[in-house]
């Protein structure tokens, strides 16, 4: 199943939503995926705690998403009810890197998507579409969705105002998907359980019919008087408050001497994020649970399993594995804060923010259902009272390997279960999971072609150009007879290479299906291909990016055109990154591009990085507006460049001194000291007026990366 669902995800465009029930491997299938994928991906979640656990970032953050509820809708509407489609395009304004990144994706991953609103969903819909230029859902990234919408679900402040769009708050509703092929997997095989009784009861509790659950069984563990001695025990609770309660309540009984671990917090990471706590107090005898998995060889525990503490000291803890009586000491774990950025090769890859280093186990003589996700225990004590949400039920039973290791504080009657109707209906009318071998089959050839269509995608030019055609109308200092002469040109080549493509499109996708009928050979369609990516490579070069890069070496550096150039030079970059993909691209396993047809284009792929030259020339001496003079660029530019090395630590004060008078260096020491700020522009507001951006964003760097 999970082979041939890899197969499915790698080698298709088809968007999946991979479910299953409490321990069937959803968690183990996303890790493989990351490890064994070719396509260029991120991990998001819904939640700072989720994103940490699945080795990801927060959708809000990935994608610069307002947290106020977002209506579907041009109308005008109340600010106070949250935003609408205008509303939200203002938030795309992302710097350079994160529109480069943004349209490298091939896929995105999104985990724990039951806590996920359909709204949120829709804004990631409206931000890959804006900034891939791609007006397909989600700008025609593949979604890979993995949860359980039978668990817990998306938290909605202000449901009644989400209603007037939304038939739910589950993503599955969102407007987005309304036109996506999406289709559901199952893991059905479960590694937690293997009682078939006890499986019976949990599938009929988490589907929702009472009728099916034999309650007398499941009620013979209600032990009201219940007292834990000798064998460990996990209180599992509705709310924060009532586990702290009675883990500080077991500490305080243990008496004997408190031992306080520090957590080693790095960089960035927010508090509402941290993965356990930032001082963990530990007593000899005190219950714990591992709350990570061994990263060792030995593999000797896993999230969730038991233990006592048997010895402490200001540096150690060594605790008596439940179960098998080991003793064993343990060494702090790293849950990192990351971001996705490209490589100098467009590859993805996560660059550490900020780091969480602690003791990977908590208290444990109690646990909410919310921090028991995803973990497994051989004995629990539940209080499923009226206190549980929907859903909770299902996920505090089925944390337990047995029904016999499970003691109930109040009984389970039928009021408490119940099923939301509206995720049985998705989940029936998506299902797939007969279906992998068929759509692989006939979808993974499809979605080469359109691959390779999409590097060739030539449609967003024009508006390129027009952009740029406004661009020099307005500026004062360009010779205006010269730009529209060449804009009239470029317009003329890309109206016609725009037909060419859209044709081109029609015969790919045409003799594509021929194919899938028996009525054409592949070796014809790889022929076809391997011309279009040759021909439009060739004619890109010479009759659009020659021609603009020599009009470009003309303005750059030019007094007054500052702004027309920055915005220029974001095109040029543009159509070096469009060639670049076609000398690149290949149609299953068959690369396209001939490679004698090469041509060395002046901002070579093997070019020194614009960065780097700027600070070779800072190291020999030479100031901001020297480099800025030499380089043809502008001092914000340099200032850029330069900010990169200040967020590595690699100037120091005498290169700050180089760069700033003294007087602005102690201006901004002193805010940073007082009132540190969290962004640019509240940094802007209370700086001297004479600091600019650039110089703003070096010194900042400077300061937060100072050791």
């Amino acid at each position: 199943m999970n082979d041939s669902l890899f197969e499915l995800v790698e080698h298709t465009n088809r968007s999946v939503f991979l479910t299953g029930k409490a321990g069937t491997g959803k968690t183990t299938f996303l890790n493989d995926f990351v490890q064994k994928t070719k396509k260029k991906h991120i991990v998001v979640a819904p939640t700072g705690i989720a994103a940490i656990n699945a080795g990801g970032v927060t959708i809000h953050s990935m994608f610069g998403l307002p947290l106020r509820t977002f209506l579907p809708t041009t109308e005008r509407i109340d600010e106070n009810m949250g935003n609408n489609i205008s509303d939200l395009v203002a938030h795309f304004k992302y710097r350079k890197d994160k529109i480069k990144l943004l349209r490298e994706i091939e896929i995105v991953i999104i985990d724990e998507v039951s806590m996920l609103r359909a709204d949120v969903l829709d804004m990631m819909d409206f931000s890959l579409r804006h900034v891939r230029r791609n007006q397909q859902k989600f700008g025609g990234v593949q979604m890979l969705f993995i949860g359980d919408l039978y668990q817990l679900p998306p938290v909605v402040r202000d449901e009644p105002v989400l209603s007037q769009y939304y038939q739910s708050p589950f993503f599955f509703h969102a407007k987005a998907l309304e036109e996506v092929q999406l289709i559901t997997i199952e893991l059905t095989k479960v590694y937690r359980q293997t009682d078939e009784t006890f499986l019976e009861i949990l599938n009929a509790i988490r589907n929702g019919i009472p009728e099916d659950i034999d309650f007398e069984l499941l009620n013979s563990r209600y032990l009201p008087h219940f007292e834990a001695k000798d064998e460990a025990y996990v209180y599992l609770c509705s709310h924060n408050n009532m586990a702290d309660a009675i883990n500080l309540k077991k500490l305080k009984e243990l008496g004997g001497k408190s031992y306080f671990y520090n957590a080693n917090v790095v960089g960035e990471f927010k508090e509402t994020q941290y993965p356990n706590d930032e001082i963990l107090e530990l007593k000899v005898g005190t219950q714990i649970m591992f709350i990570r998995n061994d990263s060792s060889a030995e593999k000797k525990y896993y999230n969730g399993k038991l233990a006592k503490v048997s010895h402490l000291d200001d540096d150690e803890v060594s605790v008596i594995l439940e179960g098998t009586g080991e003793e064993i000491s343990l060494k702090p774990e790293t849950w990192e804060q990351k971001r996705y950025s490209l490589d100098a090769e467009k590859n993805i890859k996560e660059e550490v923010l900020g780091s969480f280093k602690q003791f990977p186990i908590r208290l444990a003589w109690a646990v909410t259902i919310h921090k028991s996700q995803g973990l497994t225990f051989d004995r629990l004590i539940i209080d499923a009272g009226k206190s549980f949400a929907s859903g909770q039920v299902y996920v505090a039973l089925s944390r337990c390997r047995t029904l016999e290791g499970i003691v109930l504080k109040s009984k389970i009657t039928p009021e408490v279960i119940f099923s939301d109707k509206r995720v049985s209906k998705f989940q029936d009318e998506t299902h797939a999971n007969a279906k992998i071998e068929e759509i692989l089959s006939t979808e993974k050839y499809d979605y080469s072609i359109q691959k390779v269509l999409r590097r060739i995608d030539c449609v967003w030019f024009l508006s390129s150009l027009e952009s740029w055609n406004i661009s020099a109308k307005m500026s004062k200092f360009i010779d205006h007879n010269k730009s529209q002469k060449l804009y009239l040109s470029l317009k003329s080549e890309i109206e016609n290479l725009t037909v060419i493509y859209q044709k081109l499109e029609r015969v790919l996708v045409q003799k594509t299906k021929k194919f899938l009928q028996g009525e054409e050979k592949w070796s014809e369609i790889e022929l076809k291909a391997k011309g279009a990516v040759n021909f439009f490579f060739s004619n890109v070069n010479e009759k659009l990016f020659l021609p603009l890069k020599d009009f470009y070496s003309e303005t750059k550096g030019v007094k007054g055109l500052k702004a027309f150039n920055e915005d220029f030079r974001i095109w040029l970059d543009d159509l070096e990154d469009y060639l670049k993909d076609l000398k690149t691209v290949h149609l299953l396993e068959t690369p396209l591009f001939d490679k004698e047809k090469d041509k060395v284009i002046s901002m070579s792929v093997n070019k020194v990085p614009t960065h780097v030259l700027t600070y070779q020339l800072f190291q020999n001496g030479k100031t901001v507006s020297e480099i800025a003079r030499e380089r043809g660029l502008v001092n914000s530019t340099i200032f850029g460049h330069l900010s990169k090395y200040a967020e590595q630590n690699l100037l120091d004060k005498n290169d700050l001194l180089r760069i700033y008078p003294k007087e602005k260096i102690e201006a901004f020491e002193k805010v940073f000291k007082q009132s540190p700020k969290e962004n640019i522009n509240d940094w802007k507001a209370a700086l001297p007026a004479d600091f600019d951006y650039g110089e703003i964003r070096l010194i900042w760097n400077y300061y937060l990366n100072l050791k």
